[in-house]
């Protein structure tokens, strides 16, 4: 793939469209980009509010009016043992219509019994999924159900509607995710009940990931190499002030149906994309669509006051690449990675085994599956885990999804100076600490354990941008695309558990932070066996990659020194098959 790749980049009319400056044509599409990002980020972290935890207690007959109960009328002090949310004691005599009593005496605090009914505290939200479905006492686990539901729509959609935008164009693959995300969206605000429910949420998973990808890489492909990778982590701003609008939305917003509908029916507007958004110019070219090519970077260059040679726009019997030259949306990040061009290689079938068949990429690419795992764990537990540490929910909740902004620009500014490694490793073991630390703190210092977690949530939010550059300079070229592949798998696999880690906060309240913790703490060590990139001469091919990283030590960082991984030569790989 990737030959065919920089066959493609080596197209003159492509090369002359990219040597444009970042101009107001390419400034547009990136807009345009940035409102899809932040368009499909709210329902990523909307559960929050949504499936939030209310507190309730048992709905007592002949003392709460049957119409209107009241949360706080004072009968649970005699009426339901203390801490008690699911049973209350017995009542000595049957309730009849004609006879209503409510006093201490009635009750017989010796025997207890399991609710019929539920009263909930509506003074902070007037309605959730958890009171209007009841997902109290024995149906408890079914609410983090709904993350997961979204984790494995994400799972879906990154395959499905990657491979659409792939044979179809980007264009389709927005369209595709709009309609699954506004539609899922506004269909989950209506459901009738919880299970119609987590199918929709499914579809919103599949239709929020798939509009930020195709998005992404329509946006990287009309954007010149110069500009691609600050390009590509700057988008991530779009999506942490889209997830901090929800936090917003929900301020105004206490009924989680109408919230449902606000975060999702702006999807809608983005069906304008069809018309006011160019297709990919690169994967035109790559379909053989070479005329419609020709008209969008005629435009480009219109609106931006410069030529394109005339001799490029008319020719049209340029040889082109296949299909596999153009970005594939699954493993958008990873190919940001510059590569070397070389002579296409035949076809072979390639898997994940392949990549644990030798020592050194077997241990290098399980380390890498299970950091992607944890950093997906973290960055939405921690999301999840926002209502949970006191104070204001809402504030807790925006500045949590804020924090992500300067982890990204902290990520960007660093990322060549400290090298992969040992930034890696920096935000992992940062995050992981302070998390960590956090869970060992009282109670009454609630400002501090919010600190901590912004802490813990910068580091894996800049973890999680990393992770993606460092796994596709590690992983060789022949397989970038399959090891980005099973890195992601892994990561919603952690998405998937974040959830119901943040639930264990109703069992033990700083238990999700120290397991949070834990396990960053864990990768960020880990991260230390991995060989430095910056600098290096990316291995193309398994042997290759076995022999990558050989001179280097584990304590080796690329800012602590000038030596860096020799190119991986006939000569060298020889000598080094030899010594070992």
């Amino acid at each position: 793939m990737a030959t065919k790749t920089n066959k493609l980049e080596n197209d003159p009319l492509l090369a002359s469209f990219y040597k444009m400056d970042f101009g107001t044509a390419q400034f547009y599409v990136y807009f345009l980009a940035w409102l899809g990002a932040f368009v499909s980020a709210p329902v990523y972290v909307d559960s929050n509010f949504l499936i939030r935890r209310t507190k309730h207690r048992c709905f007592v007959p002949g003392c709460d009016d049957p119409d209107d109960p009241d949360f706080d009328n004072g009968i649970a002090n005699f009426s339901i043992p203390a801490g008690e949310e699911c049973s209350m004691y017995q009542r000595y005599e049957p309730v009849t219509n004609s006879s209503i009593v409510c006093g201490p005496e009635d009750f017989n605090m010796n025997v207890r019994t399991n609710c019929s009914e539920k009263v909930f505290d509506t003074s902070l939200f007037t309605s959730t999924t958890v009171t209007e479905f009841d997902l109290t006492c024995e149906n408890a686990w079914l609410g983090p159900l709904a993350g997961s539901m979204y984790m494995v729509g994400m799972l879906l959609g990154a395959i499905t509607i990657g491979d659409l935008a792939d044979r179809f164009g980007r264009k389709m693959g927005i369209l595709v995710s709009v309609m699954l995300l506004g539609g899922g969206g506004v269909l989950s605000a209506v459901s009738p009940n919880y299970y119609m429910f987590l199918a929709m949420r499914l579809l919103t998973g599949a239709g929020g990931v798939g509009l930020f990808q195709v998005t992404f890489v329509l946006a990287v492909e009309f954007i010149g190499a110069k500009y691609r990778t600050f390009c590509g982590i700057m988008i991530e701003v779009p999506f942490a002030l889209g997830e901090a609008m929800t936090g917003v939305l929900a301020i105004f917003i206490r009924d989680w149906r109408w919230l449902q509908v606000a975060v999702t029916a702006p999807a809608f507007l983005l069906l304008s994309y069809m018309w006011i958004m160019p297709e990919s110019v690169r994967w035109l070219v790559s379909q053989g669509k070479r005329d419609v090519a020709v008209q969008i970077i005629k435009k480009a260059a219109d609106v931006n006051g410069v030529e394109v040679p005339k001799h490029l726009l008319e020719d049209s019997n340029t040889e082109v690449p296949t299909v596999d030259g153009s970005l594939s949306v699954a493993s958008s990040k990873a190919e940001l990675v510059k590569e070397d061009p070389g002579e296409p290689e035949p076809k072979v079938t390639k898997s994940v085994i392949d990549l644990l068949r030798t020592p050194n990429m077997r241990k290098r690419s399980v380390n890498l599956f299970y950091c992607w795992a944890v950093c997906t764990l973290v960055y939405y537990g921690l999301s999840s885990n926002s209502g949970n540490l006191g104070g204001n929910i809402f504030v807790n909740f925006i500045a949590t999804m804020l924090i992500e902004i300067p982890s990204y620009v902290f990520s960007f500014l660093v990322l060549d100076r400290m090298g992969r490694k040992g930034t890696l490793s920096f935000v992992l073991l940062l995050g992981g600490v302070a998390c960590f630390v956090s869970g060992f703190i009282p109670e009454d210092f609630g400002a501090v354990i919010v600190t901590l977690s912004l802490v813990g949530k910068f580091g894996i939010a800049a973890a999680f941008a990393i992770v993606y550059v460092y796994s596709a300079e590690i992983f060789p070229t022949e397989y970038r695309s399959v090891g980005i592949g099973a890195c992601s798998m892994c990561a919603r696999i952690g998405g998937i558990v974040a959830p119901f880690v943040a639930s264990l906060a109703h069992t033990y309240k700083p238990l999700p932070l120290l397991v949070f913790g834990g396990l960053s703490i864990v990768a960020g060590l880990l991260v230390v066996l991995l060989p430095e990139t910056v600098g290096c001469e990316l291995p193309q091919t398994i042997p290759e990659s076995e022999r990558f990283g050989s001179d280097q030590s584990i304590w080796y960082f690329s800012c602590c020194g000038k030596k860096r991984s020799e190119p991986v030569t006939e000569e060298n790989a020889a000598t080094e098959d030899q010594r070992v």
